[in-house]
């Protein structure tokens, strides 16, 4: 099973990358949101790799973050939700706003998304809310916590004890994580957020 690979990115297109590695061109299916973060061709690529095997079928799918892989992997599971799907979910919406609606159960932006109905969009809710959460929206996944969870969830549960809802808060929060100022300080701002 090939799960990584690394070297030059021969050609990308909104939903293909083809990177060279020793000599051989590994062609993997993309969202869109992998697009974007692509370097420019002839420059070295990483890409987090799923490998699916049917019948008499090899393909790979290519994620840019390993947040990106796991997330698709959740998506996949969701009864009625196929590759093609999960791939078409995660290029519509920046992985951030995706996690937020299905974690606010937001139906309404679930159905913008290309072939999600509102059937799917109340499945992926109802299968997916519970199971999401944590660094970067994702629980569970990845291993073992990072130092930045601390700070996250402290600030999410000082939010919520304040009588926010969670996916009030989730934006909040997201906005505060790239300065990640000190808590008290977070705290702050994050109302003042709120408060608008």
């Amino acid at each position: 099973m090939i799960g990584r690979l690394r070297g030059e990115l021969l050609q990308k297109l909104p939903n293909l990358a083809l990177i060279e590695c020793g000599g051989v061109g590994y062609a993997a299916a993309i969202s869109l949101g992998t697009y974007g973060r692509l370097p420019e061709v002839g420059s070295e690529a990483i890409l987090h790799v799923e490998t699916l095997l049917r019948e008499n079928e090899l393909s790979l799918l290519g994620f840019s973050t390993l947040q990106e892989r796991d997330l698709y992997r959740m998506l996949v599971k969701v009864d009625g939700v196929g590759p093609k799907l999960a791939l078409a979910a995660l290029g519509a919406l920046p992985l951030d706003e995706l996690i937020v609606a299905i974690r606010g159960r937001d139906v309404k932006a679930l159905t913008r998304i290309p072939g999600v109905g509102k059937k799917t969009a109340e499945k992926l809710c109802f299968e997916l809310s519970e199971k999401m959460g944590g660094l970067g929206g994702l629980d569970g996944l990845g291993g073992a916590a990072s130092p930045g969870d601390a700070w996250e969830s402290d600030l999410r549960s000082a939010l919520t004890n304040l009588g926010f809802k969670e996916d009030v808060v989730l934006p909040a929060v997201l906005g505060l994580r790239e300065s990640r100022p000190p808590l008290p300080e977070a705290i702050r701002l994050a109302l003042k957020a709120l408060q608008r």
